[in-house]
Formats: structure tokens, sequence, C-alpha cells
């Protein structure tokens, strides 16, 4: 009987080291990592002669969003200097064009401008990916 005894407490400690175990009690691996920033929508209002905000800085992931001005009488665009996108022509109430920038813009910076309002009226603005990026070019 005692021998009966010892084997069955014995069982029952081996049972518990194992439940530890499949517990994961161990700690060890990777530790806990952050999770990723929520990819946001940032809108940039496009009226009479300016975009508001002017210079905007978001996160990769991040979506810029421009809105032609409910009220507004002008014809606009949104043109990158250096060609990585163009809106056409915005023209009726609430017309919008959106541009994500995805992770291979990183630390880059966007300067834009209105192909009808640049040079007449400096109307321009600057999208900075990350904390990193340079400001914008002067005249942005």
């Amino acid at each position: 009987m005692k021998r009966i005894r010892g084997s069955i407490a014995l069982v029952a400690l081996a049972l518990l080291a194992l439940l530890g175990l499949a517990c994961g009690g161990g700690g060890g691996g990777s530790s806990p990592t952050s999770p990723a920033p929520m990819a946001v929508v940032v809108t940039v209002t496009v009226k009479d002669f300016t975009y508001a905000p002017k210079d905007v800085v978001i996160n990769p992931g991040d979506t810029v969003q421009w809105v032609l001005a409910p009220g507004s009488m002008l014809v606009h665009t949104v043109t990158d200097a250096n060609g990585a996108f163009d809106s056409g022509f915005l023209n009726a109430p609430s017309a919008s064009f959106s541009r994500t920038f995805d992770n291979s813009t990183s630390g880059l910076t966007f300067n834009y401008h209105c192909k009808t309002h640049f040079v007449s009226n400096g109307m321009a603005g600057s999208i900075r990916v990350g904390q990193a990026a340079p400001p914008p070019r002067p005249g942005y």
C-alpha cells in the first residue's frame, strides 16, 4: 500500500511538471513587440490658393487625402514636384485625391504643388514620411 501511494504521488508530481511546461511557463523565446501603429488618413483641404495644413508629417502606411473645399470656385491639382503622383484636375465640389505612402517612402519628403496656381500664387505643400524625413524644399 505504501508503494502504491508513493507511485501515485510520483505520477501526480510528473503530471504537474508536464502541465507547467505545457502552459509555457518557461519565459524563453522572444520578448513581446509593440504593435505597429494603425494607419491613418490625413485630410488636407484644398481651397482658394492654399492646402491646409500646408506641411504634414505622417508614418509609413498612412494615406493623405486632399479634398476640394465646398464653395471653392477654382480648379486645382495635387502634383508631386518629382512626378511621384498627380491628381489631375480637382474641379467638382468635394472632389478628392488620395495617396498612400508605404514603407518604401519612409524617410522621404514629397514636395507638391498646384499646376495652375504654383507660379502665380505659390500654392504648394509637403508630405514628410516619418520624423527623420528632411524638411521641404524652399518654396514648398
